[in-house]
C-alpha cells in the first residue's frame, strides 16, 4: 500500500510540474493514469489549466471532482476563481480588439497574469486581427523572452504578421522555431508557412512544402496557385491547377478566381475565357461580384476595355458596382484610353465624391495624355473639395526589428 501511496503523490507531482510548465497535454496523461486521485492530484491538474487561463476545463475539472466525491478546498477554489478572472480578462481584450481599440487591450492586458500562453496568443491574434503586423512580432518576441513555449496558434498569427509584411528574413526565423518545437508537421502551422513563404516571394520554398505535405486539401492546393500566379509564374499555376483536376479534387470558387487572376497577370485572354466558361457551364459556379471583377480585370488588362465595359452594362446587378467600376477605371489609365475612362470617372465620382483615388488617376490621365488644362482643372477641383492624397508608408528590418516610415523620414537617426 506504501509503494501506491507514494507512486500517487510521484504523479500528483508530475501533473503539477508539467502543468506549471505549459505541458498541459503530457499532464493529463499522468492525471489520466492515477486510479485513486487525490486531492493534490485534481489541484494540480486545476491549478494547470487555471495558469493557462482555460476556465472551461477547470469547471469541468470540478464537476467531475463532485462525481467522483471528492470536496474541493480553498486552493481549489482559488485555481478556479484564477482562471475565471483571467478568462473574463481575455475576453475583454478579444472584444476591445474586435471594437478596434488597440490602446485600450493593450492596457487590459498589462493588467493580466502572463503566465499563461493564451494571453499572448490574444494578443497575437488581435494585433494581426487589426493590422498591427509589427506589433505582432513584436509581442510574439516578448512572450518568448519570458519563456512561454509558443503552440501552432502562435506561429500560425505570427506568420500570418510576417506574410503581410513580406518579411522573408523573420518568417525564415520562425520556421527554424517551428522545426525546434517539433510543429514542422502541424498541418496548420505548415499551411501558414506555405503562405507566408508565397507572399514574401520565396516560390521554391512554397513548393518544396507542398510537395512534402502528405494530404492536400483545396486550401493548400488554392494557396500555391494563388502564390505562382501573384509572382507571374502563369503557366506553372495552370500546370497546378490541371494537376489538381486530374487528382479528382473539385475545384471551387475561389481556386477559379485564383486560376483566372493568374491568367489575368498575364494577359492570357483566351485561357482565362476557358476557365471561366468552365467554371460556370462545367461546375455550375454562381457568378459573384468576385467572379465578375476577374473577369473585367482580365480583360481590362489586355487592353479589350469595351468587352469589360459591355459585361459591366449587361447586368443590373453588378454595373453600378463602385469596386468593378474602379478595375475598369484603372485598366483605362494602364492603356491611355481617356474617352472611356473620362466616363467612368464621372460615374465614380457621383457615387463617392469624397474619394481622392478617383481625381488622382483622372489627373495622371490627363497628364499621360498632355492634356494639361484638363490635368490642372482635377487638381484644383481637389483643392475646393479639400481632398488630399493619404500619405503612405513602408517597413524596413533594422537590428532584427521592423521599422515603419514615411517618405519624408530619415530612418538613419530617427
Amino acid at each position: 500500500m506504501g509503494g501506491l501511496v507514494l507512486d500517487g503523490f510521484v504523479k500528483a507531482a508530475l501533473v503539477d510540474m508539467y502543468g506549471k510548465c505549459g505541458c498541459l497535454e503530457r499532464a493529463k496523461e499522468v492525471f489520466d493514469k492515477i486510479g485513486n486521485k487525490s486531492l493534490v492530484s485534481w489541484n494540480a491538474m486545476i491549478g494547470g489549466y487555471s495558469l493557462r487561463g482555460d476556465s472551461v476545463s477547470c469547471n469541468k475539472l470540478l464537476v467531475r471532482m463532485n462525481q467522483e466525491k471528492i470536496s474541493p478546498r480553498s486552493t481549489t477554489i482559488t485555481s478556479l476563481l484564477g482562471a475565471c478572472a483571467t478568462s473574463t480578462q481575455l475576453s475583454l481584450i478579444d472584444l476591445y480588439f474586435k471594437c478596434g481599440s488597440v490602446v485600450l487591450a493593450e492596457e487590459v492586458f498589462r493588467m493580466t497574469p502572463k503566465t499563461n500562453l493564451v494571453a499572448w496568443n490574444v494578443m497575437i491574434s488581435g494585433y494581426v486581427s487589426t493590422g498591427c503586423y509589427v506589433e505582432a512580432l513584436g509581442i510574439c518576441d516578448d512572450s518568448r523572452k519570458a519563456g512561454i513555449k509558443p503552440d501552432a496558434i502562435t506561429f500560425t498569427r505570427a506568420l500570418a504578421a510576417g506574410s503581410q509584411l513580406a518579411a522573408l528574413k523573420r518568417g525564415k526565423e520562425l520556421h527554424n522555431c517551428i522545426i525546434e518545437s517539433k510543429l514542422d508537421s502541424n498541418e496548420i502551422v505548415t499551411g501558414a508557412l506555405l503562405d507566408m513563404y508565397a507572399k514574401c516571394g520565396d516560390i521554391n520554398e512554397a513548393r518544396g512544402i507542398f510537395d512534402q505535405l502528405s494530404t492536400i486539401d483545396l486550401v493548400l492546393w488554392t494557396s500555391m496557385i494563388v502564390a505562382y500566379g501573384s509572382h507571374g509564374q502563369a503557366f506553372e499555376a495552370l500546370k497546378l491547377f490541371d494537376k489538381m483536376l486530374k487528382s479528382n479534387l473539385k475545384p471551387d470558387g475561389i481556386t477559379f478566381l485564383a486560376v483566372i487572376s493568374a491568367c489575368s497577370h498575364a494577359r492570357l485572354v483566351d485561357e482565362g475565357h476557358h476557365y471561366f466558361n468552365l467554371m460556370v457551364n462545367n461546375y455550375g459556379i454562381l457568378l459573384a461580384f468576385a467572379e465578375y471583377s476577374c473577369l473585367v480585370d482580365l480583360l481590362g488588362r489586355a487592353g479589350r476595355l469595351d468587352e469589360a465595359y459591355d459585361i459591366l452594362r449587361s447586368s443590373q446587378y453588378i454595373r453600378e458596382d463602385v469596386d468593378l467600376l474602379s478595375t475598369l477605371f484603372s485598366a483605362c489609365h494602364l492603356h491611355r484610353e481617356l474617352k472611356l475612362g473620362e466616363e467612368i470617372a464621372k460615374l465614380l465620382i457621383e457615387k463617392d465624391p469624397d474619394d481622392p483615388s478617383t481625381y488622382i488617376v483622372l489627373e495622371k490621365m490627363y497628364a499621360s495624355t498632355k492634356k494639361w488644362d484638363e490635368a490642372r482643372k482635377v487638381r484644383l477641383k481637389m483643392k475646393d473639395l479639400g481632398l488630399r492624397n493619404n500619405p503612405g508608408y513602408s517597413w524596413i528590418g533594422v537590428n532584427k526589428s521592423i521599422r515603419t516610415f514615411l517618405v519624408e523620414d530619415d530612418i538613419f537617426t530617427s
